[in-house]
């Protein structure tokens, strides 16, 4: 980290979840949620973060939330290098000690007395904070509550929490003289932690830039990003994982750019199967092309510039499906150049786009075998797999007339 710190960080379910007491949030993409709908506040209690050194000086907190209009939350906070306290018993007079963490963890207590707790041994509250100097803390153990009070429907989301230490300041830099002033208190400490955390969170920007960039790693919104500034046409049709594949091969992709094999590679990575493409000089090309032109150029195009693109009944559901298949190859060709997208079905059609071997098959007949060489001489040879002699004789007087 920039500043020389450690932290602890919350960005997954695994760890908002350990550790910890939650009333009325749930999880979404990794993120923390409070969905409204019955009216009920969330809360989010911590178990003690440990830093294993004793007196601690805490450095900041910083919560990455995004909140509507019409909701407030609050954030308690308390450290302390012992893990046991002095708390009121209920209905009786005088006090008991108990550990924090039990206390807080243990789900047959009330999460409103846990959240008493914070309050009776002095914890420290904070209203809508979303970046905080925790230079007032000190201990090896630090303990948070987070109660979200919302009066909407609209669901609130916290992305991430995270909490630095131990304290380094910008003071620790500059010359003795300016680090006479002790105390936790420092203004100048205070002062200059304001353009510290501006300047950390620079630099942490900064770190974490390859990731940014990085297909695998990169966030969906940044990887749209990408995608425009890589002139990716029509996004929305790739979807999250087909478009961060796509972005990885781009660079050998534009390589070839315009090009049958560039095309090929495209189509392939949006439905997974690699088409046939046939370019209409090739046909043209064809000794045979003058003896049929007419159902040649219907098929494969009456001028140069139109390619073919084959695929499989498969890979294309519906009139909408080919639509967006069409567009991203439009998006992969060259300008001047005709898309003829043709669709191989499994029925024959002669004179059509029937192919052996692709979309239709001939296959050895088991039961009946003709002989050429004999059937020239009227002399047909009927398999011996017949077994039965009625069948037989039924296809011998049946050859016989033929």
């Amino acid at each position: 980290m920039a500043s020389g710190a450690r932290s602890f960080v919350l960005n997954r379910e695994s760890d908002w979840t350990y550790n910890s007491t939650l009333r009325n949030l749930k999880f979404q993409d990794d993120n923390l949620i409070l969905d409204n709908k019955d009216g009920e506040s969330g809360v989010y209690i911590s178990g003690a973060f440990d830093s294993l050194l004793s007196e601690t000086k805490w450095h900041r907190l910083k919560l990455d939330i995004n909140i509507p209009a019409g909701v407030e939350y609050k954030l308690r906070i308390y450290s302390s290098d012992s893990t046991e306290i002095l708390i009121p018993v209920l209905g009786q007079a005088g006090k008991t000690r108990v550990n924090i963490n039990n206390y807080l963890l243990d789900n047959k207590i009330n999460i409103a007395r846990k959240i008493d707790m914070f309050d009776t041994i002095g914890a420290k509250i904070y209203e809508n904070p979303t970046d905080i100097l925790l230079y007032e803390f000190t201990g090896r153990y630090l303990w948070l509550c987070l109660e979200i009070i919302s009066y909407v429907e609209d669901p609130v989301e916290i992305k991430s929490m995270k909490i630095e230490f131990p304290q380094v300041t910008f003071v620790d830099y500059l010359p003795e003289l300016y680090r006479t002033e002790s105390g936790e208190n420092s203004f100048l400490s205070r002062f200059l932690g304001i353009f510290q955390s501006i300047y950390v969170d620079l630099e942490d920007k900064i770190d974490i830039m390859p990731l940014k960039f990085d297909p695998d790693y990169t966030s969906r919104d940044f990887l749209n990003w990408i995608a425009d500034w890589l002139s990716i046409k029509d996004i929305e049709l790739w979807g999250e994982k087909r478009l961060r594949k796509l972005i990885k091969e781009c660079v050998s992709i534009y390589k070839i750019k315009g090009t049958r094999k560039a095309i090929s590679r495209v189509v392939e990575d949006y439905i997974g199967v690699e088409p046939i493409i046939v370019e209409q000089f090739e046909i043209k090309n064809n000794m045979f092309y003058h003896n049929q032109v007419d159902i040649l150029e219907n098929l494969f195009g009456d001028n140069g510039y139109v390619f073919t693109v084959m695929l499989p009944q498969s890979c294309v559901k519906d009139t909408e499906n080919y639509i967006e298949l069409l567009r991203v190859i439009n998006n992969a060709k060259p300008v001047d150049s005709i898309c003829n997208l043709v669709i191989l079905t499994d029925q024959i059609y002669l004179d059509n786009h029937c192919y052996i071997g692709i979309n239709s098959f001939i296959t050895k007949n088991q039961d009946l075998i003709l002989n050429k060489s004999q059937r020239d001489t009227n002399n047909l040879v009927i398999s011996e797999n017949i077994t039965d002699n009625k069948t037989k004789n039924y296809y011998s007087e049946i050859f016989k007339n033929t």
